[in-house]
């Protein structure tokens, strides 16, 4: 047993002040140097996150608004055709009015779709059956379409509108006559305000100043909204330049307006010459770090106890491990989910579909109900990419997928994109005539879809379709399916395409017409 004055003996460092000082001293520096370390995290950490929500941000806004305008000049596209048409350009004005003008045309925020001929004077319009003969021969728009034979989609710098005095957006297009010979314009008008609102609707609590720029530079919109602004050029500062080159990400540079330092994410519209960007200054950045930062300061002047302070930062140090395995396994759910999809039609990938039929021949063979398998494939689908290109052929796909969701709508995780333009519909408790009309649904709704394909003796993208159907059977086999389906497929590409065949497993074909 130790004695009082043995256990004095134990403590004499106690009773040494220098000692005691230098201990204080060193738990206080190894408590700066923790906090300076966790302080220089966090600031990278809120760095990251603020760019990284930035950057989403101008990507989503980038597709939303090549979106709009994509689908805008779908309109504009089939005036173009019209105007190839006698037969429309000599009908009465209200034929002619519905034939070249949808409804995309007089959505809001979508202003007057004019047509004007080769001088300049407005011909057709939207929103009246006898437009008054106005000259907009001194408009750029016009001018650079007279003088280019680029029959693509040109974007203006924003204008006021000559017929509503309202800030706009001008996209417009070339007519040419038969021999290529410059014919007129055609434009459809955004108004300003379709952006401003599309700003506006943004999360309040976003940070940073979001900035639309056109042709030349030009401001087309800000938020925080300054009318002032719109139609200025910062085509001249070093950070536009520097956007141009970056296209896409986040870079830090002079502003483009005012004096000062920000950093920017920024996004290309789609291929339009349009530019989004987000600038965010140091105190949007760091705004919610310095919080943290003094609360973690009041905390280490505060607490000076060693063992307070190393169970503070024990604590600390297993919140922060928690929280990042728990992100670790939402990124790994989430990882898993991507690596069972495809990505260009959310459909199930190549994988999942092998998973699942393997599965469904097992429940098959041990519950002796019957499995269906059908085999689609996008006919001529190579001339298509050759002549449309191929993110034409991506959106021809994912069509082709949405009109496989919509026919199957009442099974689940059956619909599968297996190959190139090759696609899988799995059908458990399925028999040969249901399977039959499942096809045939998703044949007639991919029909339905009206996209045109000239390499394609029907004149649109089409599938065909071999339907492969297991009874009741004792030993149900994916390897069977598949290739009972894939005959089934070869005989309606033989056939004429555009058509269903089917087969009962271990049984001869039978023919179902399709319609051509």
């Amino acid at each position: 047993m130790v004695s009082r004055t043995g256990f004095r003996r134990y403590l004499w460092w106690a009773r040494s002040p220098w000692l005691l000082a230098a201990l204080n001293l060193l738990c206080v520096v190894g408590l700066c140097a923790v906090s300076a370390f966790m302080l220089w995290d966090m600031r990278r950490d809120a760095e990251r996150r603020a760019t990284g929500a930035a950057q989403s941000l101008v990507q989503v806004l980038g597709r939303d608004i090549a979106r709009s305008i994509g689908m805008y000049d779908l309109s504009l596209r089939a005036i173009v055709d019209g105007w190839r048409l006698p037969a429309v350009m000599n009908a009465d004005p209200e034929t002619r009015q519905l034939i070249l003008f949808d409804r995309a045309a007089n959505a809001e925020n979508f202003g007057h779709t004019l047509v004007f001929d080769r001088s300049g004077t407005l011909i057709i319009s939207s929103k009246s059956l006898n437009p008054e003969p106005l000259s907009y021969a001194d408009r750029e728009y016009f001018q650079y379409h007279a003088t280019h034979k680029d029959l693509g989609l040109h974007v203006s710098v924003p204008i006021v509108s000559r017929l509503t005095g309202r800030w706009a957006l001008i996209i417009s297009r070339r007519l040419s006559n038969p021999d290529g010979s410059f014919a007129g314009v055609v434009l459809g008008s955004i108004y300003l305000d379709y952006f401003r609102q599309l700003f506006a609707a943004l999360d309040p609590n976003h940070a940073g100043t979001v900035t639309l720029y056109g042709p030349g530079g030009t401001i087309v919109m800000r938020e925080p909204y300054d009318e002032q602004l719109v139609g200025r050029s910062v085509s001249a500062t070093d950070s536009y330049q520097r956007m141009l080159q970056t296209r896409q990400g986040v870079f830090t540079g002079p502003v483009m307006i005012g004096e000062g330092t920000r950093t920017f994410a920024v996004a290309q519209v789609g291929e339009l010459p349009l530019q989004l960007s987000i600038a965010l200054t140091a105190e949007d950045i760091y705004a919610a770090w310095w919080q943290k930062a003094l609360v973690l300061a009041a905390v280490v002047l505060s607490l000076c106890a060693t063992t307070i302070v190393l169970t503070t930062l024990f604590q600390r140090e297993l919140t922060r491990r928690k929280a990042a395995q728990r992100a670790t396994a939402a990124l790994n759910a989430e990882l898993q989910q991507l690596a069972s999809t495809d990505a260009l039609t959310g459909l199930g990938n190549r994988r999942r579909f092998d998973e699942v039929l393997a599965r469904e021949c097992q429940r098959a063979t041990r519950t002796g109900k019957p499995l269906s398998l059908l085999i689609l494939d996008a006919d001529h689908f190579k001339g298509f990419n050759d002549r449309y290109g191929h993110q034409q052929g991506d959106e021809a796909l994912r069509l082709i997928a949405q009109a496989m969701r919509g026919s199957i709508h009442a099974y689940s995780d059956t619909a599968y994109r297996i190959g190139g333009e090759e696609f899988a519909v799995i059908l458990p408790d399925t028999g040969e005539p249901s399977a039959e009309a499942a096809a045939n649904r998703i044949r007639q709704a991919v029909l339905a879809q009206a996209v045109p394909h000239a390499s394609n003796p029907h004149g649109l993208v089409t599938v065909s379709c071999g339907v492969a159907a297991a009874p009741s059977v004792r030993d149900c086999k994916p390897v069977t399916l598949i290739a009972a389906a894939d005959a089934a497929l070869y005989e309606a590409k033989r056939q004429g395409r555009n058509l269903v065949r089917t087969t009962a497993v271990e049984r001869p074909f039978s023919v179902i017409e399709g319609g051509r």
